[in-house]
């Protein structure tokens, strides 16, 4: 009965390790797909002119973050797209 509740006891220790390196590989995984995401709005956000958006601005509507969550939630429009569209009417930009 003792050992079986030894090898009970290993088999158990045995397998949380198993799930503990799963786990830190899931970790590691996460981080470098987060790190990947950054770079990569970065980049678009580069590219779009989007690295000069203010978002405390206020125009007609408001401040602007506060008008691309509205068009978000009221129209389903992409919080990219929406800021994208203040800016070609030249609203919300930094300096």
């Amino acid at each position: 009965m003792e050992i079986d509740s030894n090898h009970e006891l290993i088999q158990s220790t045995t397998t949380l390790s198993k799930y503990t390196q799963q786990l830190t590989a899931l970790h590691d995984e996460i981080a470098s797909i987060q790190s990947e995401h950054e770079s990569v709005t970065k980049n678009i956000n580069d590219k779009l002119g989007l690295d000069q958006w203010c978002g405390d601005c206020k125009g007609a509507w408001g401040k602007c973050d506060g008008r691309v969550e509205y068009l978000r939630s009221t129209y389903g429009n992409s919080v990219l797209m929406s800021k994208v569209d203040i800016m070609k009417e030249g609203l919300c930009k930094k300096g």
